[in-house]
């Protein structure tokens, strides 16, 4: 894969690139991913086969990849002693399930299917991170609300504090449903509209501009005389 590519975050917090750019370099990532020839078997093994045999690139190592248009990218192997890798010396290849096990993901970083999920997650636990952190109620980032010593106990009185607030959340939610006929005692949240799936990047998001549905960068906030100066 070109160095442009894997280095694009790294360039994008160095502003050595934009985010427009950004986003192009993760999307040209998906032409360089070994794909899948079949199924996994029961024990998790899988024939994959290199992104030229699969027909999403062209790679000098294998002539009959080549010519099939400039709209593929084209793959330059960097050279080793130890000759070409073995995807590269066969058409197919059988991988485990224990290989790239630790970095294995099932969603593209920061694909709109990745935004998609990640922030929904992310933002299910910060969420909750901050009501049950709720100084005025269970208060779990304070130490003296579990006065005692050893992590077994404090874990216990956690377990507790975590119950209380899920109970207090489900009770919350109770009182917005229209029951036995009668009004809600609580009104519903107005949610905040979110932003278009794919805009992320991460220095920001991307705003679409024109009718064309052209992406141009959020514009930042400008800072006052006195957050410049700090407290």
């Amino acid at each position: 894969m070109p160095e442009p590519l894997i280095t694009a975050t790294i360039d994008l917090n160095a502003e050595r690139i934009n985010q427009e750019t950004w986003v192009r370099l993760i999307t040209a990532r998906r032409g360089y991913r070994v794909m899948p020839k079949e199924n996994a078997d029961a024990d998790g093994h899988q024939r994959m086969m290199c992104p030229a045999e699969a027909g999403k690139a062209q790679c000098p190592l294998k002539p009959h990849t080549l010519g099939r248009g400039i709209h593929l990218p084209l793959v330059d192997p960097e050279p080793s002693p130890a000759g070409p890798l073995k995807v590269c010396r066969q058409r197919t290849i059988t991988v485990s399930p224990e290989t790239g096990a630790n970095h294995w993901q099932s969603l593209d970083y920061g694909s709109p299917k990745w935004q998609k999920i990640y922030f929904r997650l992310r933002n299910s636990v910060e969420s909750y991170n901050g009501y049950a952190k709720n100084p005025l109620a269970e208060s779990i980032e304070a130490a003296g609300s579990r006065r005692i010593r050893g992590i077994a106990a404090q874990t216990i009185l956690l377990a507790f504090q975590l119950a209380h607030a899920n109970r207090r959340k489900i009770q919350k939610w109770l009182e917005t449903l229209a029951l036995g006929g009668e009004r809600p005692h609580r009104r519903t949240h107005h949610r905040q509209k979110r932003k278009a799936t794919g805009t992320w990047t991460p220095t920001g998001h991307l705003l679409r501009a024109g009718r064309l549905g052209q992406l141009r960068p959020a514009p930042t906030r400008r800072t006052t005389s006195i957050e410049r100066a700090g407290p």
